[in-house]
């Protein structure tokens, strides 16, 4: 029996011409190899190659990469403008496209299962059965698995949890406790009002993970040099203040520099261009990935992100849509700051409210966590009884429990720390 898949790999070059989405099909594993068809193969690789490269993806740019293939064995001389413009003129588009690419890898890995079907012998009968039951193997690799297969995945995951913390701590052992740390293929959203220190906490949690694991921050407000200063403070207790108007003693001179020594031996990669697009944001991240593979990305902040400002809601809500596919596609935890609406500051108690979030309906429908930072101090400075402290409150929790902790907050050493083990159900 042989497998067609054809129709699907045209469906799959077709709608990567029409949409560039590489990211979805890519999340399904599917390779030049994987195709029947050469000249589709080919394209495929090609376009995957551009859109690694940031170079814009359409049929003209598409022909013009492929004409100018240095490379032997290159198969250029197949592919030209009509043959292009006809996959693109027939793209039944890219809303199947995932379910296209599955179909061409499932239909090449039966075929080779057929082929080693048709040469057993008696002398490579296990050799041949061994690669038989390798490929079937990658077919049990779907999305949809027999519950049977599903009870001992959850049971290597439960047996996980005893001895390890299941995601990325946070450097809070109160957050760690509620949340068990950032997993990998999830999309976290911390949102507060201006000043709240949201900005620092994501740069804690940063720091805290860089020191063992690979941290992408891009910092669409803030340039490299702010930051650094901001994780100088925090690791040395000197007042940012004091350190930005270079009004330092010699102590504290020395300890700074001993400490921005410390820092450049952390792997953190700081991206501070303004302006980014969500497609700028993820294909930039991809890149660096490719190099040297990624354990978090951390995003300040979603409404400075480039888009339409007429369709700000199906805009933003795109916008956490592709953020999720990245968690996935990478395997690693996004956080991503928003802010909130201007409705908290209307209501006497300003603690805010997931419905606060700016396009709060597509936010939560793609966050895996929602955690608001409040400092009840910077809107009662004198009647409060949590000076010097922030409450996150966990409003979504996917694979947890919701509530709240409170944390010491150091706005002069841009610090959150633990004050102590306090975990509040909400």
């Amino acid at each position: 029996m042989q497998y067609n898949s054809l129709d699907s790999e045209r469906a799959v070059v077709g709608g990567l011409l029409l949409e560039p989405c590489v990211h979805r099909v890519a999340a399904t594993r599917l390779t030049e190899e994987d195709f029947s068809d050469d000249k589709l193969g080919y394209t495929f690789r090609c376009i995957n190659n551009m859109y690694r490269d940031d170079i814009p993806i359409d049929v003209v740019t598409v022909r013009d990469f492929i004409s100018n293939d240095p490379q032997p064995k290159s198969r250029s001389w197949m592919v030209d403008f009509q043959f292009l413009a006809l996959l693109l003129e027939n793209s039944t588009g890219v809303n199947n496209i995932e379910s296209y690419a599955k179909h061409v890898r499932e239909c090449r890995i039966n075929n080779a299962i057929e082929a080693l079907k048709k040469d057993i012998k008696y002398d490579n009968y296990q050799d041949t059965v061994s690669q038989i039951q390798n490929y079937e193997l990658e077919l049990e690799d779907k999305d949809e698995s027999h519950v049977k297969s599903i009870v001992g995945k959850t049971v290597d995951y439960m047996q996980s949890l005893t001895t390890n913390q299941v995601g990325l701590s946070s450097g809070l052992k109160s957050l760690d406790a509620l949340l068990s740390g950032f997993r990998p293929e999830t999309l976290n959203v911390i949102a507060g009002r201006p000043s709240m220190g949201k900005s620092t906490l994501a740069l804690n949690i940063a720091d805290h993970v860089s020191k063992s694991n690979n941290v992408l921050f891009f910092s669409l407000e803030m340039s490299q040099v702010q930051l650094m200063l901001k994780l100088a403070s925090s690791h040395s207790n000197v007042h940012l203040s004091k350190i930005t108007n270079q009004n330092m003693n010699d102590a504290e001179s020395e300890n700074f520099y001993k400490q921005m020594n410390k820092i450049g031996h952390q792997n953190m990669t700081i991206v501070d261009k303004f302006g980014m697009s969500i497609y700028d944001i993820t294909s930039r991240a991809r890149q660096i990935d490719s190099q040297n593979k990624l354990d978090m990305i951390v995003i300040d902040y979603l409404q400075i992100i480039k888009y339409d400002k007429q369709r700000e809601v199906s805009e933003l809500g795109s916008i956490s849509r592709e953020l999720k596919y990245l968690s996935k596609e990478l395997q690693l935890p996004v956080i991503l700051l928003s802010q909130l609406n201007r409705s908290v500051e209307q209501r006497p108690d300003k603690r805010p409210f997931m419905s606060d979030l700016r396009s709060s309906g597509e936010i939560e429908q793609d966050a895996d966590t929602i955690m608001m930072v409040y400092r009840d101090d910077y809107y009662n400075p004198e009647d409060t009884e949590d000076k010097g402290l922030a409450e996150l409150i966990i409003s979504k929790n996917r694979m947890g429990q919701i509530g709240f902790v409170k944390t010491q907050f150091l706005g002069q050493y841009s610090k959150f720390q633990d004050e102590e083990l306090n975990i509040y159900d909400k």
